[in-house]
């Protein structure tokens, strides 16, 4: 297990804000996802999860603003003003899963919300979290490795 770590020099006064995991599994850096959109981090900076099972939840509670029209993205906003990307098919073809997903834009979600759930055999792909406004914050960590459940925290940011 290992972290990253982006830290200006902190004052101490910040806040710490916590996005958990989306599923259990193995979080990995957002550079080791095939799809260039992500690994290239244009969106904003995250993580990658390789899950070990099919049900994936809210990385932190807040507002869904979006959902894609393949079902295989979630957009939700926080009530710190965090906008997070949530997707999952990231290194399959997301047209060859069948997904449902169990949001709605404008509805409240917390981390135990459900966003998707998959039969165990389609697990065979990778989920992204991505915080699209978290690099104007001046610091944030992401812990990389093996997680046994979903809301595990993997990342704070200071704002």
């Amino acid at each position: 297990m290992h972290f990253r770590n982006l830290t200006d020099n902190d004052t101490g006064s910040s806040n710490v804000k916590t996005v958990f995991s989306c599923c259990a599994g193995e979080v990995i850096p957002l550079e080791r996802l095939s799809n260039d959109v992500f690994s290239s981090m244009i969106l904003g900076d995250g993580f990658g999860v390789r899950p070990s099972s099919g049900k994936f939840t809210a990385p932190a509670a807040g507002v869904v603003k979006d959902v894609s029209g393949s079902g295989c993205d979630v957009t939700i906003k926080t009530e710190d003003n965090l906008i997070m990307i949530v997707s999952i098919g990231i290194d399959s073809s997301a047209d060859k899963l069948n997904v449902q997903c169990r949001v709605c834009p404008g509805e409240r979600v917390t981390t135990s919300s459900v966003l998707w759930e998959l039969a165990d055999n389609e697990t065979d792909i990778t989920a992204a979290v991505v915080v699209t406004n978290c690099l104007t914050s001046p610091s944030f960590n992401i812990r990389y490795g093996r997680i046994k459940q979903a809301e595990t925290p993997v990342m704070t940011i200071m704002v």
